[in-house]
């Protein structure tokens, strides 16, 4: 193991115990208590998987051998279902009405705009921003931090735009940049949901890809997360106010976009891959359908479908007054289509296309990632041996990144 690997290893060891600390102090008792059977339940079906042939509903994922190693992972997967859904997903009955009279008036607006005929006029080009740049360091990491006015403003004046507006951090775009003197690719790591810190350099593996591979790195920070957050990092985004979730992901296209015009406009660059993983899968997939020129896009741990993240989310006490409102049926559906990677055609080769998923992921599942592959015409992928937080520590999963990269024409002549 290279240096490079041991110094991300120890942090990402540090960097996840102090997350799941600071995580389940807010987790109710019995929901944490709960987390355990659940995590015996999950692995006792999958011990018995390879029984059920013909039974499987996605019978191309594999069936992998389940380790002390992966039932651990599962058993964190688990606890931060516990947090998403009892610190995000408990709304008042007036704050429900709201949201439904919202989503509804939001989806006839957007009818009239023509954006479900074309989802693309909901995103449209932004122009290049004027940044500030600042050098920092992290753990002794040196980097820029990067920060421009996001100028986002949607096409269509959907409801929540002007509370959306008014969050002062969030309109200010930031990024995290290690770049090289020499032209060199560049490669935009798209982090997760409760992300978005310096830390990230090190977790989504930012000094290996400049150190050993040799590329110029950006690390977008998602709106409401980070230096952006006006509370709990992404707390108003990826809730059951569904015109948040609209407005953060166009809001989170507009700025990768912007700041890659920054890259091309400032440092002459003319390469590009995108990875996300988690959210940020999601958010790589959907500008896979956006932006024309990359050289190669992998989505790690990602879903498609948002309105099923909100169905598998919500606490079991919380559906039938969720359903009253039609929170959960055919309209959440339909608001998240326009921000959805199945609505848009991929714009780079199928070669250039790549995914994975881990086969014991308790909070995307493997599912959608199948979706996506199947979207993607069966693109390169990886199913792995762990859960959705496991792909940190898959040897699997960081091979299969690097490889992608070579293949794609990335890295071919760099320093390994």
């Amino acid at each position: 193991m290279s240096e490079t690997e041991t110094e991300e290893s120890r942090f990402e060891e540090h960097a996840g115990v102090t997350y799941l600390r600071d995580r389940i102090g807010r987790i109710p008792v019995g929901e944490l208590i709960l987390a355990g059977p659940r995590t015996v339940q999950f692995l006792t079906r999958s011990a018995s998987r390879h029984l059920r042939r013909g039974d499987h509903r996605y019978p191309d994922i594999p069936t992998r051998l389940m380790t002390f190693g992966t039932a651990m992972s599962v058993l964190v997967d688990e606890i931060m279902l516990a947090y998403m859904a009892t610190t995000r997903l408990n709304l008042g009955g007036a704050e429900l009405d709201r949201i439904a009279q919202e989503t509804i008036a939001g989806i006839e607006m957007l009818e009239e705009a023509g954006v479900y005929e074309d989802p693309r006029r909901l995103h449209p080009e932004p122009p290049t921003p004027n940044v500030r740049t600042r050098r920092k360091t992290y753990r002794g990491v040196r980097y820029e931090q990067v920060a421009f006015e996001s100028g986002y403003k949607p096409v269509v004046d959907l409801p929540g735009t002007t509370r959306w507006l008014t969050v002062a951090s969030n309109q200010v775009g930031y990024a995290y940049v290690l770049r090289h003197r020499k032209p060199r690719p560049w490669i935009v790591n798209l982090h997760g949901f409760g992300m978005g810190n310096p830390a990230d350099l090190l977790a989504l593996r930012a000094l290996h890809y400049h150190r050993d591979l040799g590329l110029n790195v950006i690390q977008p920070v998602f709106p409401t997360h980070g230096p952006r957050s006006a509370g709990p990092d992404g707390e108003p985004a990826l809730t059951l106010d569904y015109l948040n979730n609209v407005h953060a992901f166009s809001q989170a296209v507009w700025d990768v976009r912007s700041i890659m015009a920054w890259a091309r406009s400032q440092h002459g660059a003319e390469s590009f891959a995108v990875h996300g993983v988690s959210m940020g899968g999601y958010l790589a997939a959907l500008i896979a359908g956006l932006v024309d020129d990359l050289d190669c896009v992998i989505a790690g741990v990602p879903t498609v479908d948002l309105a099923w993240v909100m169905r598998r989310s919500v606490p079991d006490d919380e559906r039938e007054v969720l359903d009253a409102r039609g929170l959960l049926g055919t309209m959440a559906d339909r608001i998240h289509e326009p921000i959805s990677p199945l609505a848009f055609k991929p714009k780079l080769p199928a070669s250039r296309r790549f995914v994975y998923a881990g086969v014991a992921d308790r909070i995307a599942t493997p599912g959608p990632a199948h979706v996506l592959w199947e979207h993607w015409g069966r693109a390169s992928v990886l199913w792995y041996r762990g859960s959705h937080i496991g792909f940190a520590w898959s040897r699997e999963v960081r091979q299969f990144i690097d490889d992608a990269l070579q293949q794609s024409g990335l890295t071919t002549g760099m320093r390994q």
